[in-house]
């Protein structure tokens, strides 16, 4: 896909006379045919001037539309058509803004709202089409699936990274039967490229999108499905759905809802797993934990790896690795390819897991280890750090372990790996911050940088992995969602589960199919 442009061009200087200043400017590449700019542009100044409120009026001047935003801010806005840098394909449509005004410059944060909404275009037909065909095992599954659309009747809430996949994966729901206006998406908060192009395009559908943060969110998606008569089921990612269902009937002192409101829950990541742990018995619906199936941690757990390594060593400065010595904590499946990556990097690394077995694996496989971690941090003076457990893995005791300055790179769903406010506090003065990291100073002088914010590296100003390597996890969560509609098991937390229908679905059959050494490079099954 096509990088999404969201440069803001800085008020010109040099301005003399009476004539606006102009404070902005920002533009969209939409692939798209010529002859569909004017009606993408009106498209475009109809959403800017709905968020600049309903007295806002759009005029025609000299080839450009315009409007006044707010007080002293004008909006300027242009069609322009370019062919593609590579040569290839169709062409790119530019929807130009251009905001200017008399008075005093408008705050950034202000000029950065007007740029938001103005990006919060919608996906192009032939950007749909082009995505749907990096997914080609979602669309095979959909065809599989779709037969008496299982879906039907269902409220479906997604948790969802504001990637291109996620347009895909609401496109596929609503053609197994979801109803895209009884949708919720929770939006996790990345800075991806196409974050504001993916939300721009959900709204369009009618779907409801609200952030994940919100402590209202699965409440109020619970209470409009019910007005409606349906059911609710969700396909969450980092467990914001099951453990806020039991918080509100713990809060409640009842079930989480209705007896018939929910279905079940799709999770597909460890961290939602381990907020359910003590907690199973509450559950009066199935989950359905593609998070421990067999299809996601053999497959989907390189991809993972191998672009959290790159980017971490990316982001650190010019260092030579070789032979220094590095240190995963948590050996499960992803720590794993890690520890192993990072082997082939020709780093020393050592390894630490709560876990026992996890523990002997890693040694057994010719690892430092150690049962007591700040032990480990000590003995072996790790440059880096991967934070791989799914929980927080290092504070106040593990940080005094440091012997030398060292980098903390976190693979896991937010910023809880690494006890932040701990590192804080334990720091000597104000951290040192740069764009992809903060350094702090700890007592005797070691410094610690957390790059990208002790979020996880893997997602960092960046789409991840590639849509040709999430497919393989959303098909399964599209074939766990119809299990958890027609055929579901009973409620409570059974990996067994899921591994029996994915296993059995035709999914891993049709991966081999593709990729396999008689690779048949099929294309994604036809949209219809």
């Amino acid at each position: 896909m096509d990088r999404e442009s969201t440069t803001l061009t800085a008020p010109r200087p040099d301005h003399r006379g009476d004539g606006p200043v102009s404070f902005a400017a920002t533009a969209v590449e939409v692939a798209g045919d010529p002859e569909d700019g004017p009606r993408l542009l009106r498209r475009a100044a109809r959403r800017l001037c709905e968020a600049a409120g309903p007295d806002t009026v759009l005029t025609h001047t000299g080839g450009e539309l315009t409007a006044r935003l707010e007080p002293g801010l004008h909006a300027a806005m242009y069609v322009s058509t370019e062919m593609r840098r590579d040569g290839a394909g169709s062409p790119l449509l530019r929807l130009n803004l251009r905001l200017s005004g008399h008075g005093a410059t408008p705050s950034p944060a202000a000029l950065e709202r007007w740029a938001e909404v103005w990006h919060r275009q919608a996906l192009s037909a032939l950007e749909v089409v082009r995505v749907a065909g990096e997914l080609p095992l979602m669309s095979a599954a959909v065809e599989r699936l779709r037969p008496g659309r299982p879906l039907e009747g269902f409220a479906v809430l997604v948790t969802g990274h504001f990637l291109t996949d996620l347009v895909h994966l609401v496109g596929c729901l609503a053609e197994l039967g979801a109803p895209l206006d009884a949708m919720t998406v929770l939006r996790k908060d990345y800075a991806y490229q196409w974050r504001h192009r993916v939300h721009g395009h959900l709204v369009e559908q009618g779907v409801r999108v609200v952030d994940a943060a919100d402590p209202a969110a699965v409440r109020e998606h619970t209470e409009r499905a019910r007005r409606r008569g349906l059911r609710c089921l969700a396909l969450d990612d980092g467990g914001y759905v099951a453990p806020a269902l039991l918080d509100q009937a713990r809060a409640g002192g009842g079930a989480p809802a209705g007896p018939g409101d929910w279905a079940g829950v799709v999770e597909q990541t460890m961290s939602g797993i381990y907020k359910l742990q003590g907690r199973e018995p509450e559950l009066p619906f199935p989950v359905f934990s593609v998070a421990q199936s067999r299809l996601k941690g053999r497959i989907e757990s390189y991809w993972i790896a191998e672009k959290a390594v790159t980017t971490a060593l990316d982001l650190l400065p010019a260092l030579k690795i070789e032979g220094q010595p590095a240190l995963v904590v948590g050996y499960g499946n992803v720590g794993a390819q890690i520890a192993a990556l990072l082997t082939q990097r020709r780093m020393r690394v050592a390894v630490h897991d709560a876990d026992i077995l996890q523990l002997i694996d890693a040694h057994e496989s010719g690892y430092v280890t150690d049962r007591d971690l700040p032990a480990l941090l000590d003995r072996h003076e790790p440059l880096l750090v991967f934070g791989v457990t799914g929980r927080t893995s290092m504070s106040t005791r593990e940080f005094r372990s440091l012997r030398r300055p060292a980098y903390l790179a976190s693979v896991s769903s937010r910023d809880i790996e690494f006890d932040l406010p701990a590192l804080e506090a334990l720091a000597e003065g104000d951290p040192v911050t740069r764009p992809s990291s903060s350094t702090h100073v700890l007592p005797g002088g070691v410094d610690v940088t957390v790059l990208a914010g002790g979020r996880p590296v893997n997602f960092h100003e960046t789409d991840s992995i590639s849509n040709l390597h999430s497919d393989l996890v959303y098909a399964g969560m599209l074939i766990g969602a119809c299990a958890v509609a027609t055929r579901p098991a009973p409620p409570g937390l059974d990996r067994g589960w899921a591994d029996a229908v994915l296993e059995e679905s035709g999914l891993l059959l049709d991966y081999y199919d593709r990729y396999g050494p008689r690779a048949t490079a099929r294309p994604a099954a036809p949209r219809r």
